[in-house]
């Protein structure tokens, strides 16, 4: 259900999330392959850039809800879940995630915690925690476009079109349908030609500087006191 493809661009390596005929909903299981994933292109040198791209029309719907969990089956798809996002957020290498249709809450939390986003026209994203009952999203979105965006995002948990998307920086390239991931390829190339270590150390400034780290371990302890460690996520 993941596809590492190598190739496309020297130095780039991608991650296919690969599951269309359930439109890319996320599971415990596809979370901890793609955590690990990530992982080992972070630890293999001859990988400068990841990309995150997915098959089929959508980036992803979400956390899979045909995934029958019990209470503590659902606290640990939540922890395979931010396992990812920070494996994601903490890479020393530059990650571009390629967007096509639709990207909706845990799977836009992904594209947030990616450092580049790339996006088709006719995407669009959705983060619907506060109707599903999930204080989560305003750790990554305050730092991806402020404070006044993240509250209309969050609060309203209303969908964001693509156009919108890119204006207020939740994309940072807008492309025609259907070209996302390879422009997000090209993208990742750029950063792929810096030197690694200035790289790395530019995206911990970066982290440091934004708050980024803190501001997520701070959402993930708010979670815990919400739901206590076996609750309902």
């Amino acid at each position: 259900m993941i596809q590492i493809v190598d190739g496309a661009a020297p130095g780039v390596r991608t991650l296919l999330l690969d599951r269309p005929g359930s439109r890319n909903a996320l599971t415990t299981a596809l979370a901890d392959r793609a955590a690990d994933a990530v992982a080992d292109a972070a630890a293999d040198t001859g990988v400068r850039a990841l990309v995150i791209a997915t098959t089929g029309e959508d980036f992803g719907v979400g956390a899979d809800r045909r995934e029958h969990l019990d209470a503590p089956g659902r606290a640990r798809r939540m922890r395979a879940f931010s396992r990812l996002h920070q494996a994601v957020t903490t890479a020393p290498k530059p990650v571009v995630a390629a967007v096509e249709g639709r990207c909706v809450a845990v799977v836009a939390e992904l594209a947030a915690a990616c450092d580049i986003r790339v996006g088709g026209e006719g995407s669009s994203f959705r983060f619907p925690g506060a109707e599903l009952g999930i204080p989560i999203g305003a750790a990554r979105l305050v730092g991806v476009v402020g404070p006044a965006a993240a509250k209309d995002i969050l609060l309203t948990s209303r969908w964001i079109p693509a156009e919108e998307a890119y204006r207020i920086g939740l994309l940072q390239r807008l492309v025609p349908r259907g070209e996302a991931r390879a422009a997000a390829v090209e993208v990742a190339a750029l950063t792929a030609r810096a030197d690694p270590a200035t790289t790395s150390y530019l995206k911990r400034q970066l982290q440091l500087f934004c708050g980024d780290l803190e501001r997520t371990e701070t959402e993930m302890r708010t979670l815990e006191a919400f739901f206590g460690p076996e609750g309902g996520l």
